[in-house]
């Protein structure tokens, strides 16, 4: 395939990019982080009114019109530059709402555009390689059941949730936030904010069945894929400027041979976790079968990602060790994220399944 992206594609990478290394360079995310805030609100509220939270939203509700592709590739910016932003589930929560019926919730679409809604996604963990929601939807379609590791729980004003009947029938199901929603904050290494879900008897919104939980799950894990991809290249942009600079017995460490060679492998790892992110990203976009696909990115994502981390922290030594240098902020994300929607392992066993499936 093609990984050409269009000029319109192109240009709304660079604008992402732009604003984002502009708002969030490391100095401002320290401080940030200092303060305490979950959210950093100035990036937040720029990545709205540069209408790149609605890209993939109808026009009809405030959106650019735009698609999948378009989201992932600022997902990427997103990693690229660690900024802490509820942009993976809000933006993935309103593109399957979106195709589910734009209409039906143009005012919360409307809102995540303009980025005054918060929404957070409370699946299954396995809910894309066949897991059965443990979350239970009574006839009035109140939910009750616990979901851990949610993240960006507290800051939502509404929840995406997968649940099932009595008689087995899973739907999606829209939860405002309220007093049957208890949120119990985690402590997470990444530093952003997540909780556990405690719904008891919920009120609740039905707004899709089995089939578009997986969609949403696609749709998370293709942005979550590209946002390893953002991740594993700033991780090595950063690692490829220090090894050209630290000297060690009075020559640059980046012409040891090793180093070179630890280098190298770090930058496949990471061509390949953007190069089937973006395909995954593309297929699911375009309407073409993707399930396979997203479970190859998911993998490298998963894989790839790891070796790139682990790569870039053992290179900076010490210094990666101090949590003034920011190497330690891509570190701590792709290990997070490494086990959100599924490990490698577990997309590997799935796609396995799949084609020992398939007649030969």
């Amino acid at each position: 395939m093609d990984f050409t992206l269009s000029e319109d594609q192109s240009a709304l990478a660079e604008l992402a990019a732009k604003i984002l290394s502009d708002l969030c360079p490391p100095d401002a995310l320290r401080a940030h982080e200092q303060r305490g805030d979950p959210v950093f609100e100035k990036a937040w509220a720029t990545l709205a009114e540069s209408g790149l939270l609605g890209i993939a939203l109808p026009e009809a509700v405030d959106g650019g019109g735009y698609g999948i592709l378009e989201a992932a590739l600022v997902a990427e910016q997103i990693g690229r530059h660690v900024v802490p932003v509820p942009y993976l589930p809000t933006v993935a929560a309103a593109i399957a709402l979106a195709g589910i019926d734009a209409d039906a919730h143009g005012a919360l679409l409307r809102q995540v555009a303009a980025g005054t809604a918060v929404v957070a996604v409370a699946t299954e963990p396995g809910a894309i390689t066949g897991g059965q929601p443990s979350t239970s939807a009574d006839a009035d379609g109140r939910l009750t059941g616990d979901r851990h590791s949610v993240v960006w729980a507290a800051q939502a004003d509404h929840l995406l949730v997968d649940a099932a009947t009595d008689d087995g029938t899973v739907g999606l199901y829209l939860v405002p936030a309220g007093p049957a929603v208890a949120i119990v904050p985690e402590d997470a290494m990444w530093g952003l904010p997540q909780a556990t879900v405690e719904l008891a008897g919920a009120a609740a919104i039905k707004v899709g069945d089995a089939a578009d939980v997986v969609r949403l799950v696609e749709i998370s894990t293709a942005l979550s894929c590209a946002a390893v991809a953002g991740l594993c290249e700033g991780a090595i942009r950063i690692t490829a400027t220090y090894v050209s600079e630290r000297e060690q017995f009075g020559v640059r460490i980046g012409t040891f041979q090793a180093v070179g060679q630890r280098m190298a492998d770090a930058y496949i790892d990471t061509q390949g976790v953007h190069l089937t992110a973006r395909q995954a990203a593309w297929r699911l976009g375009a309407g073409v079968p993707a399930t396979e696909q997203l479970h190859i990115a998911k993998f490298w994502a998963a894989d790839g990602g790891h070796r790139v981390a682990h790569a870039a922290q053992h290179l900076h030594g010490g210094i990666g060790m101090d949590v003034d240098y920011p190497i330690h902020r891509y570190f701590r994300w792709i290990k997070v994220m490494e086990l959100q929607l599924g490990s490698g392992t577990e997309h590997l066993r799935s796609l396995g399944a799949r084609l020992a499936a398939e007649p030969v």
